[in-house]
């Protein structure tokens, strides 16, 4: 249980508290143009549609380790469904690009992949191997990325290679094994397999992306996580996940720390004022399981920062959304989703890329997101409005479509985010918010729940404002 600590001093000045706040921006901006000087490459190559066996999530997993790659700064180069020639020319292209920019190299392939005598290939798509001397010839070579790699004398790479999935390729190939056979790479090499050398590894029943892919990505984008403690975690939920029977594996000669996405600077902007904890949860649930919650159930809410709006922050009064009170339940929920408008201007500020939408329907449509993207916007509000606003739970947002507030909003609207963790049945978990990144996330619309991948970027959001 984390606990929290409470700092009771004397109330900071004005003055003090602008320059405190000039050091987090100043501190914030020095981060922004560190992470811009440190180039990032990748290639990301996704193969599928096999002739012999095709296989229904890779190219699904490389597309959305592109777009992730591309969020955190990646330049990425993508091929999906790529002959032999293709996934040539385009580790040319990658190595060229290295060598001109130095920095990080990333590679990643999810596909069929086979190992001969020891030696690993990466099976293109339109080939047609039947003898185990063919391979060399119509395969890639996966040797041949760590040469590309050490060849552009860059000072990192990283390999994933979600490759190991059980292939026909084998049943001709007398010397072939199952799985990958482990790679070594030169000094600054890190390698990830999606499952031990010699094991297989699982494309995937249910979703769009291999057990491994998806929680690779839902790792990358944790602030502050290393890289180990990346793989650590794929390598923990994985495992949980298949019952031990993919175990994904590393191989790493680092000499130094990687983060896909830096930790996060907190800044102190009130000595005076309490630390708030905005994931504070109430008491357990009373309701039996299955049954909506009810109010009494409701969390208890924490305290926002006592100094209100920042002094220097004069637009701060426009982002705030129109509330609705609710005394009864101790909390207040906006009328309406966040708008494509409103997330845009968020957008802007952090450098993140911005929703797509025409001008004329920006501040009429619903700005749909990713989960974290939504947490992320409400923790972004919060510091700029002095006030504490959150994503509701899944009690709270139940509350509130009962409470006969009048608005229809919550009868027309459609899938929306809350912070809880979904399970089908109320354990307690719809009280509060999730306190890492869930497998499920509940969302709710006018009348029924259900639980969605905290990665979908399909759905809206309101927000909790505390008392």
């Amino acid at each position: 249980m984390k606990s929290i600590l409470h700092v009771r001093c004397c109330p900071a000045k004005p003055g003090r508290l602008f320059g405190l706040w000039l050091i987090f921006a100043l501190a914030m901006l020095l981060v922004a143009a560190l992470a811009r000087a440190e180039s990032r490459v990748a290639l990301v190559i996704g193969n599928g549609a096999y002739q012999e066996a095709p296989l229904k999530n890779p190219v699904n997993d490389a597309r959305d380790m592109a777009t992730k790659l591309r969020e955190l700064g990646f330049q990425v180069i993508d091929r999906f469904d790529a002959d032999r020639q293709t996934m040539r020319q385009a580790l040319r292209e990658f190595e060229q690009r290295l060598r001109q920019q130095r920095g990080v190299g990333l590679f990643y392939y999810a596909g069929h992949g086979v190992q001969l005598k020891g030696q690993n290939y990466l099976i293109p798509v339109g080939v047609d191997i039947r003898q185990e001397f063919e391979v060399p010839d119509e395969a890639l070579d996966a040797d041949a990325v760590l040469r590309a790699m050490e060849s552009a004398g860059n000072e990192l790479n990283i390999v994933i290679l979600d490759a190991c999935r059980n292939n026909p390729f084998t049943r001709s190939l007398g010397s072939a094994g199952p799985g990958l056979a482990r790679m070594d790479g030169p000094a600054g090499t890190f390698i990830a397999y999606a499952t031990a050398p010699g094991a297989i590894s699982q494309d995937g029943n249910e979703g769009r992306n291999s057990p491994y892919t998806r929680y690779l990505l839902a790792a990358m984008s944790t602030p502050g996580l290393g890289l180990e403690q990346v793989f650590k975690r794929v390598l923990v939920a994985v495992e949980r996940e298949t019952g031990g029977a993919q175990i994904p594996w590393v191989a790493s000669s680092l000499r130094g720390d990687f983060f896909f996405r830096p930790p996060e600077a907190t800044p102190n902007l009130s000595a005076s004022s309490p630390m708030v904890n905005p994931l504070a949860s109430g008491a357990a649930a009373s309701q039996q399981p299955g049954e909506s919650p009810s109010a009494a159930a409701l969390p208890v809410p924490v305290r926002p920062p006592a100094d209100g709006p920042l002094p220097d922050q004069p637009g701060a009064a426009s982002l705030e959304p129109s509330m609705m009170d609710l005394p009864s339940g101790g909390f207040a929920i906006a009328r309406h989703p966040v708008t494509t408008g409103a997330y845009r201007r968020f957008a802007e500020a952090a450098g993140r890329a911005a929703p797509q939408s025409s001008p004329d329907a920006e501040n009429g449509t619903s700005a749909q997101v990713t989960w974290r993207e939504a947490m992320d916007y409400a923790v972004w509000l919060s510091r700029q409005t002095g006030r504490t606003y959150r994503l509701p739970t899944e009690a709270e947002w139940e509350y509130a479509s009962r409470a006969g507030t009048g608005n229809r909003d919550f009868a027309d609207q459609g899938r929306e985010w809350t912070c809880s963790e979904y399970r089908q049945v109320y354990e307690g978990q719809e009280q509060r918010c999730a306190s890492g990144l869930p497998e499920a996330v509940a969302i709710r619309g006018s009348s029924w729940r259900a639980g969605a991948d905290p990665l979908s970027d399909d759905l809206g959001f309101r927000l909790v404002r505390e008392p």
